[in-house]
């Protein structure tokens, strides 16, 4: 198998759909937050871009719309509840144990061990694949950071699929 040439075949799906050329993000640099917190002592959040969502209960993702929705997931969810709409990665492996993607279970497990002080009321799914970057800065992301800090979150692992 051959790699995919993602830049080019993103900028021919830009063209061919009638949008401007896309501007790939530059990050020349990150603000700095020192964080002085043990783990043992913070309230963790997880974030996941694997399209997770609760099956009868949340709408599926629209892979193919550049969905720019989350779902909020609790945190006790039984696994076997949990469904993928995301169709642009391999989800073999994924559909066989969700925790490949979305490692609520590894995370019960942390807390549970006390290496982290407590795992948050709820975890956020997203999509990845969003090519509308401003939204994704300017509007979900805000309100997924709002949620968090609304939920007393000292940090949260992003887990990009």
């Amino acid at each position: 198998m051959s790699p995919v040439k993602y830049v080019e075949l993103t900028r021919a799906l830009f063209s061919a759909q009638g949008f401007p050329p896309y501007e790939w993000t530059v990050n020349e640099t990150a603000p700095f937050t020192p964080f002085d917190k043990n783990l043992e002592e913070c309230r963790v959040a997880l974030l996941s871009t694997g399209g997770v969502y609760i099956k009868g209960k949340q709408p599926p993702f629209d892979p193919d719309k550049n969905d720019l929705t989350f779902r909020e997931i609790p945190k006790d969810i039984d696994v076997t509840k949990l469904a993928i709409s995301h169709n642009n990665y391999d989800r073999t492996d994924a559909e066989k144990d969700v925790n490949c993607v979305f490692p609520i279970e590894r995370f019960r497990e942390l807390e549970a061990e006390g290496y982290i002080g407590q795992l948050a009321p709820v975890a956020y799914t997203i999509m990845g694949r969003i090519f509308r970057r401003t939204a994704l800065q300017n509007e979900m992301a805000p309100e997924i950071l709002r949620r968090l800090k609304e939920g007393g979150v000292d940090v949260f692992f992003l887990v990009p699929v």
